[in-house]
């Protein structure tokens, strides 16, 4: 990774090339830059830009507020900001970032703004540091260092349409991850069925904050992952309770309730009759 200052402003003349070019037009980049630690950058527009406008986070951390607080940018992730939107983005205090941005054209960037699932307040796209990324915002950089003429624009475009594919590519190898961290989760609450875990504690099981871990969950699984949990203690009890001779206070000890009363009214309210009704019920069904 290159770790100079460094950007790029396309003069008029070629900005004029750019949107005549059948070939650049559809996807070209008006500004490219590169913001190491330690430059204190913090901007805010009201009234935004007129064109898309992304933002990476190579290393350390970053924020951005779409009208409704501030939001993380952690390392790799980015925002692509769509045009007009009131904006606001810095570095952390903390732990500053290191990154990348670009202003860019064309009607190909609203299709990569749309195929990202994102939409006017919804910026993020949560990925991992890629260096396949940087490699293309770096390169970009290289190019404009050498002119702005068409084969720059060309070759700049070409680069560009790599770099947002890459980041697609990244996207959906994450969310194929986060899918896979929900059946860890649920591996996860299995094995620590006597446990009182938290939102948080699943979410880590799973490798991801506490936010997408609940969106995520509940795409697939249709419900809360808390419901879910507490669901799942109740069924696995319901079998202790029709194959075994336990005590209420004891299964309720077993699935982590403070005592047997919470566990009988807490069954109750979910499976619609108490527990000892539910063993009478079953084991009769069981034998006759």
């Amino acid at each position: 990774m290159i770790r100079k200052l460094q950007y790029s402003v396309l003069p008029s003349p070629s900005v004029d090339l750019a949107e005549a070019d059948p070939i650049a037009s559809p996807l070209f980049l008006r500004s490219i830059g590169r913001v190491p630690p330690g430059y204190g950058m913090l901007t805010r527009r009201e009234r935004g830009m007129d064109e898309y406008i992304l933002q990476y986070c190579a290393e350390g951390r970053g924020w951005f507020d779409a009208g409704e607080g501030r939001q993380a940018i952690e390392a790799g992730s980015c925002i692509l900001i769509p045009p007009k939107a009131m904006h606001a983005y810095g570095a952390d205090e903390g732990e500053p970032w290191f990154n990348y941005w670009i202003h860019l054209r064309g009607e190909r960037a609203r299709r990569y703004f749309e195929v990202l699932g994102l939409d006017r307040k919804n910026w993020l796209v949560e990925i991992r540091p890629d260096a396949e990324v940087v490699d293309c915002f770096d390169t970009i950089l290289g190019i404009y260092e050498e002119g702005y003429g068409v084969e720059h624009l060309l070759d700049a475009s070409s680069w560009l349409n790599r770099l947002l594919t890459r980041i697609v590519l990244c996207q959906r190898g994450r969310e194929s991850r986060s899918r896979d961290g929900v059946a860890d989760s649920i591996r996860f609450m299995k094995a620590n069925i006597d446990r009182k875990l938290s939102l948080g504690e699943l979410a880590a099981s799973a490798s991801l904050s506490k936010a997408r871990y609940h969106e995520l969950f509940r795409e697939r699984i249709g419900q809360a992952p808390m419901s879910y949990f507490a669901q799942l203690k109740l069924a696995q009890a319901g079998d202790v309770l029709a194959t075994r001779d336990d005590t209420i206070e004891a299964i309720a000890q077993r699935f982590g309730y403070a005592n047997g009363f919470y566990f009988s009214r807490v069954f109750k309210k979910t499976m619609g009759m108490p527990p000892s009704a539910y063993r009478e019920r079953y084991r009769l069904r069981r034998e006759g």
